[in-house]
């Protein structure tokens, strides 16, 4: 078996590989960067071609679920059949030697900077230049998405700029990285190891919840534009204490619209961002087509200066984004935010305001009894037509209605029988009574009824 190391000596361990060979096959030649999951080398076969190299980390490798998963990157990358998606040439799972048990993957070496290295380095991008990525980018979804998969970790680290002609050029091809946690859909998706996968700051609320039956095209497009929001603010949607606090937050807490943390963040701008960034799946962009079509027109509208310029932070003033890599957090974890929030713009709690309308009715109710009987003497005895009591108004009209005493008079009243002169009136309800009124029933099997109509006494 693969030796099992702590987490904190995985970049140790993945820098030790270096100049060694795996598999019998592969020499290792150099370290371009280590993952959640994997570091990927740059690599020669002993045949002499050259290819990049991504070696599941060890103490992982011994989940058979997570290696499966692993591998499948494979499969949903090439199912895109993109220029802009890397390509996977092969997978294998070592079966013997010191590296029994490893997994790993061999894939197309490619020659330029990653979103997130070119953050580091500068110049600095500004929201024109983003747009345009990003427009580049939903090229590669919309071609994803057709084919069923859905990417769930797209963040700088994984949108790569590929030189052209050995030179960085302003427009150079972007590729997308990392299909690792890409679910296939039509029922193909390997069983979660985790709840929540991704990375916390790019997560829609259906991912961060781990609502696996939600997650499709628009979860990609929010991360997306939580990437622009990161780009141009220097923030991050939510912060938190830990990466469980902060996936507990991208579930639950909608983002804030983005002038309101960057004032001068162009129209153009705000509207692509804050529409992918909406809490509720069918208030984002219905398809990555759609969000491209906005893109290109948010592009059209800076080029034509309808919108005043921004500011345009420096590296300095983003946010370091080593922030809680690709995780998996368990249904453990998450257990104290079980209560599942309604998704919008903001929470909202149930009022306690019908409870009280109720128990407050039940006391007009028994009052208005109470006034209506006779001072004196046995009760007399009741017409059949007139013992019946006013049917109650159903719930659904005073839902309606929001439970006002002119509803609930306006329901009664017309079924209500004359009270004959020898009868004390009813008194009038007092007019503070209308803010209070409720429906009739205070509870099940407690209707209180109209006062029964009452003959006069024969000669």
């Amino acid at each position: 078996m693969a030796v099992l190391i702590e987490d904190s000596d995985v970049d140790q361990f993945s820098r030790a590989r270096v100049g060694s060979t795996l598999d019998e096959k592969w020499n290792l030649e150099s370290l371009l960067g280590v993952g959640g999951m994997a570091a990927v080398y740059s690599a020669r076969h002993r045949n002499g071609a050259r290819a990049a190299v991504k070696v599941l980390h060890p103490h992982l490798s011994r989940h058979p679920e997570v290696r499966e998963r692993f591998r499948r990157e494979g499969y949903a990358a090439n199912r895109v059949e993109h220029p802009g998606a890397v390509k996977v040439l092969d997978d294998h799972v070592i079966l013997d030697g010191p590296d029994a048990g490893t997994a790993y993957l061999v894939m197309e070496l490619l020659d330029g900077e990653s979103l997130q290295d070119r953050l580091e380095r500068g110049p600095s991008i500004g929201e024109k230049e983003f747009l345009k990525i990003a427009a580049s980018v939903l090229d590669v979804l919309q071609a994803a998405h057709a084919r069923g998969v859905i990417h769930r970790d797209l963040k700088p680290e994984n949108l790569f700029f590929v030189k052209d002609d050995g030179t960085m050029a302003a427009g150079a091809h972007v590729k997308v990285l990392d299909f690792g946690l890409a679910r296939i859909q039509e029922g193909q998706a390997i069983t979660s190891y985790g709840l929540a996968l991704g990375t916390p700051s790019f997560m829609a609320p259906e991912q961060a919840a781990g609502r696996l039956d939600e997650i499709d095209g628009r979860t990609d497009l929010f991360a997306l534009a939580a990437t622009g929001f990161r780009l141009r603010t220097g923030l991050r949607i939510h912060e938190g204490a830990n990466a469980v606090d902060l996936v507990r937050k991208m579930a639950t807490l909608p983002a804030p619209r983005i002038r309101s943390i960057a004032a001068d963040v162009s129209e153009p701008f705000a509207r692509v961002v804050d529409r992918a960034l909406e809490f509720r799946r069918e208030n984002r962009y219905e398809s990555a087509e759609a969000m491209r079509s906005d893109v290109e027109r948010a592009i059209g509208e800076l080029d034509s200066g309808s919108s005043a310029p921004t500011r345009v932070l420096s590296p300095s003033e983003i946010a370091v984004m080593d922030g809680p890599p690709t995780i998996e957090i368990s249904a453990r974890d998450l257990e104290p935010s079980q209560a599942r929030v309604e998704p919008g713009r903001s929470g909202r709690r149930r009022s306690v305001l019908p409870w009280v309308a109720l128990v407050l009715l039940g006391g007009i109710g028994a009052k208005l009894w109470f006034d209506a009987r006779p001072s004196g003497g046995g009760p007399a005895p009741a017409s059949s037509a007139s013992a019946r009591p006013a049917p109650a108004p159903a719930s659904s009209e005073l839902a309606a209605s929001g439970g006002s005493e002119a509803s609930v008079s306006a329901n009664v009243a017309p079924q209500t029988p004359p009270i004959p002169p020898s009868l004390p009136s009813v008194p009038p309800v007092s007019p503070s009574a209308s803010h209070h009124a409720a429906p009739s029933k205070t509870g099940p099997g407690a209707v209180p009824k109209l006062p029964r109509k009452r003959r006069a006494p024969h000669k």
